[in-house]
């Protein structure tokens, strides 16, 4: 069993945020425990405690590397296209692949309810608008003279379908015979809206 004064705090805390995204990845958020994370990198439960304010906070720490994660896939997925058409597409797709790629992580960040404790994540609110901010810019290349405000509009609606599809197919909601049905369902969606967003001009 480790001691504190093994390690600082700032490598204690990656320590635990590490432990407990690999046992989320590995069992889902409903069987971590304190205990198993405390086990995982060699300290008691208590100790856990003295670094995060509860199980809730380590969660919202894991989910900071997920959302990070997405990120990073969803930027270089649009970097690798031509235009903006094709580069929602990809990020599209590349949003539905994580999620089926890390089942568990992807219920953690979206589908799970994480009560916010008095001082989130550092960052945590900038890396959610990012993600948005992504597809906000493909949009206003489809349509510069669009406000601002309906970039905004119009990036939240498309990617709350995207996001819902992916959801409901991890849900086992959609009881379709093809494997991929959740990518020609997503492409159909993006393509209809960028015809009614290129209408609007």
């Amino acid at each position: 069993m480790g001691r504190r004064s093994d390690h600082s705090r700032e490598q204690l805390q990656e320590m635990i945020i590490e432990a407990a995204l690999n046992l989320v990845r590995q069992r889902g958020v409903e069987k971590v425990t304190a205990r198993q994370i405390a086990t995982a990198v060699g300290y008691t439960p208590g100790m856990l405690y003295s670094v995060f304010i509860n199980l809730q906070d380590i969660f919202l720490h894991v989910n900071q590397i997920g959302l990070r994660a997405l990120h990073e896939r969803c930027a270089a997925a649009q970097q690798s296209s031509s235009n903006p058409a094709d580069a929602i597409r990809s990020m599209g797709q590349a949003y539905l692949q994580f999620a089926r790629e890390h089942t568990h992580q992807f219920d953690l960040m979206f589908t799970r309810s994480i009560q916010h404790p008095d001082k989130p994540p550092p960052g945590l609110g900038d890396q959610i608008r990012t993600m948005f901010e992504l597809l906000s810019q493909q949009l206003h290349q489809l349509r510069p003279n669009a406000p601002e405000n309906e970039v905004r509009q119009g990036a939240l609606a498309l990617w709350s379908g995207v996001h819902g599809t992916a959801a409901l197919r991890l849900s086992s909601q959609f009881h379709l015979e093809s494997t991929d049905a959740d990518s020609q369902i997503v492409d159909l969606l993006i393509d209809s809206f960028i015809r009614h967003w290129q209408s609007r001009r």
